[in-house]
């Protein structure tokens, strides 16, 4: 389906819970996008300090594509586009705006900066939910970047915070990726949440529906459901939805090919 093509993020190298090494990781990144479901993954995300060890285990002649996450602002995306690392290939940069008194004004910086990468290079800038955050979403917008969205949490204010963070985005008609931490395309065992609601719920607040209706869709968790729902879904509709999502980071991507298995080969 054209809605999953491209849709993971590889972040296994800023999970937490199960730190990998950045030759694992490349490893791994590099056999998956060699393999039958190469089409489901895009690049791997890379902390600017572990560049240049993914290039190592790269090699030169084969460069891996990475998504660089900045950890520096403005700043950080000025050095990034002063790097030539042998072994990546850098196709997109990720940045978080930390001015919180002042975001827009934040944002306007990290435009500037990065105006100094390659126009190839997608970057998506990091909009903290502030009550002036809207102003940021319009400079971003204007300069025709895309966003980061870091949702809040599983429970029902992480819920409604992350709908209002849509609804914004969608409303601007601002693209964005989806940081985590949905990394599993199904709802699990205890609330665990699947981005195969989100998606879902990003394709109707596309087509005018309200906040309590994309709180239930988010919510959502009956698999029959979920399936029906997104098989009935056009190319015009996958095309909508993936004109606003552009991508999913997931940091559990080994099993991800199997978790979608029911909707990349319907009955």
């Amino acid at each position: 389906m054209r809605l999953f093509e491209r849709l993971l993020d590889d972040t296994s190298l800023l999970t937490t819970s199960s730190p990998t090494s950045a030759d694992q990781a490349v490893a791994a990144h590099r056999e998956r996008r060699h393999g039958s479901d190469a089409a489901l993954f895009g690049p791997l995300v890379v902390p600017d300090d572990q560049l240049a060890a993914v290039g190592r285990h790269s090699g030169s002649d084969d460069p891996t594509e990475v998504s660089v996450r900045v950890t520096g602002g403005a700043g950080g995306l000025l050095a990034l586009a002063g790097r030539q690392v042998p072994g990546v290939r850098v196709v997109a940069a990720q940045t978080v705006l930390r001015d919180l008194d002042d975001l827009a004004q934040n944002a306007a910086r990290v435009v500037s900066a990065a105006g100094g990468l390659d126009p190839g290079v997608r970057v998506f800038v990091g909009l903290p939910r502030t009550p002036r955050w809207v102003g940021a979403v319009e400079v971003v917008e204007a300069a025709g970047l895309a966003a980061l969205i870091s949702p809040e949490g599983h429970d029902d204010a992480g819920t409604a915070g992350l709908v209002e963070q849509l609804s914004v985005l969608i409303e601007a008609d601002l693209p964005f990726t989806v940081a985590g931490p949905f990394d599993r395309a199904w709802p699990g065992a205890g609330g665990a949440p699947g981005y195969l609601p989100l998606l879902m719920t990003v394709e109707a607040l596309v087509d005018g529906a309200n906040a309590a209706e994309a709180r239930a869709l988010l919510g959502l968790t009956d698999r029959h459901r979920i399936q029906a729902g997104l098989a009935a879904w056009d190319t015009g509709t996958q095309q909508r939805v993936r004109r606003r999502i552009e991508s999913l980071g997931c940091g559990d991507v080994a099993t991800a090919a199997a978790d979608l298995g029911p909707l990349l080969t319907p009955a």
